[in-house]
């Protein structure tokens, strides 16, 4: 019996472990202590518990061996640094993504590293490509719950490639569920990018200044080893001090820093983690950054488009000026074509505006039944060369919208919570999506003492509550949506329930 009790005891010291949250005060506290070059700060990623971090840890094999500093030079003999933010004043990446509550790093990565390099080797840092880590994750052979190999990643992108973001909207991060490659919109294909090849300029670590020479042509991919620690990154030069191993990770690899002796990388956790979700690795540090890298091959194309304006979902009304920028001869003239929800054309609009680089027209969306669409800039005499899709809402009237949840799982909202009780979240909204939601609680003054958000908003959702981020004690807790309508803020509540958190 004895025996017994202790076995219990264990599994229960562990149950607790996995789920408690890390606290950054200590962490920060540690830092001060060993007077390390970097401060923490708390994120949503620090707030999930040890089991919830490590099935984001996507990378299935972390890193093996270590880059090779002995002897290491700047570029071109000189302390260097290259940061593709503002290289020669320009910034070639496009906005940092938030892979959620699954483990699909690998393929965030490699789509920030693809869109940054397809920026580079077209010359045009205004081109701002979006790819699908969800069509690359699902059609790939990656998993939430067991990550994927950036091997298999860049041979997918070679081998057959993936489509624009509006293909297949990734909807993994909200609902913590696989997708199906079933799921991508029919032509596909047709929207589908491929690189020529791939290299690795390290493997089971090597030379840094092939890392180094391999950075000058765009972002690499990488991977690291995480610990505890490196989930509440805030700012300054990163290096391993406290907390317990999570799992591997893989990251783009976007500069590197002879001042700072630093690696910058661009992670997939938004950006509310790090230096507005980047981060400066130490080259020092025991986490293997940069020991495996994936450099990406993309022959520059003679001719590029792209909508500028508007952005990816943004939501459009009244008079709205579309943009259109071109590089080559064949991009000279140039018009826009609008698909429907349904992929039909629905008008097409020439551009009256014309530049040197680029075109502008006006359109009145007042004419367009509201809701979703998808924009194309093409050539007019070359309609094989056209822009990516990009997508968006329109909408003319009020919004208007419902959203209401319930507990999932078993979770007994009249009993005392603890753990990560789950929700199930319905939303209705019209004439178009919820562009955010957030999970709230509000303790007894009325303050939120915790917010979970998300900004792709699906109809039906489930998100979890890490009880650990608060004190004990007796919460309200709901759902808050909102959507901008001409500059204004519309914002719905859920039902709300009083609980009771015990830790």
């Amino acid at each position: 019996m004895g025996l017994l009790v202790v076995g219990a005891f264990c599994a229960n010291a562990a149950l607790a472990d996995a789920q408690k949250a890390i606290d950054v005060q200590t962490v920060q506290r540690e830092l001060v202590a060993k007077h390390a070059t970097w401060q923490a700060k708390e994120s949503w990623v620090s707030r999930l518990s040890e089991d919830e971090l490590k099935r984001m840890m996507g990378l299935q094999k972390p890193p093996q061996g270590r880059l090779d500093f002995e002897g290491a030079r700047a570029l071109d003999g000189t302390r260097g640094a290259i940061d593709w933010r503002n290289q020669n004043g320009v910034n070639w990446l496009g906005p940092v993504m938030n892979q959620g509550n699954c483990g699909s790093c690998v393929a965030f990565a490699t789509v920030a590293t693809l869109e940054g390099r397809t920026s580079v080797a077209a010359g045009a840092p205004w081109l701002r490509p979006t790819f699908s880590p969800q069509a690359l994750f699902a059609c790939g052979g990656g998993a939430c719950e067991s990550g994927w190999w950036p091997d298999e990643a860049a041979r997918y992108l070679q081998t057959t490639g993936i489509p624009d973001e509006a293909c297949m909207p990734y909807t993994s991060g909200s609902t913590g569920i696989d997708g199906q490659c079933s799921q991508k919109c029919a032509d596909a294909d047709s929207r589908s990018q491929k690189i020529n090849g791939y290299n690795q300029p390290s493997s089971y670590g090597g030379s840094v200044d092939a890392v180094k020479e391999a950075l000058k042509t765009g972002p690499l991919v990488t991977t690291l080893t995480v610990y505890g620690d490196f989930v509440t990154y805030g700012s300054g030069v990163y290096k391993h001090v406290t907390g317990s191993y999570l799992g591997g990770h893989a990251v783009s690899l976007v500069g590197f820093d002879d001042s700072k002796r630093a690696w910058l990388i661009r992670n997939s956790w938004g950006k509310e983690w790090g230096e507005n979700g980047f981060a400066w690795v130490s080259w020092d540090d025991s986490s293997g950054i940069g020991a495996d890298t994936w450099a990406f091959e993309i022959a520059p194309p003679a001719d590029v488009l792209s909508v500028v304006a508007p952005l990816d979902r943004e939501m459009i009304s009244g008079t709205y000026r579309l943009t259109a920028q071109g590089l080559g001869t064949k991009t000279q003239d140039v018009r826009f074509r609008l698909r429907g929800a349904d992929g039909r054309d629905v008008a097409a609009y020439n551009c009256v505006n014309k530049t040197k680089t680029g075109c502008t027209t006006d359109i009145d969306t007042t004419q367009l039944p509201q809701g979703r669409y998808e924009i194309v800039a093409e050539s007019v005499s070359f309609v094989a060369v056209k822009s990516q899709p990009r997508e968006l809402f329109v909408i003319n009237s009020e919004p208007k919208a419902t959203v209401s949840f319930q507990p999932a799982g078993g979770t007994d909202l009249s009993r005392p919570l603890s753990g990560r009780p789950e929700f199930v979240v319905t939303v209705n909204s019209a004439p178009v999506p919820l562009s955010h939601i957030e999970f709230r609680a509000i303790d007894s003054a009325g303050r939120v003492a915790a917010i979970k958000s998300n900004d792709y908003v699906l109809p039906n959702m489930k998100m979890g509550w890490r009880t650990m981020t608060v004190p004990s004690g007796r919460y309200t807790i709901l759902f808050h949506g909102e959507t901008r309508y001409r500059g204004q803020v519309y914002a719905v509540d859920s039902n709300a329930f009083q609980v009771t958190v015990q830790n």
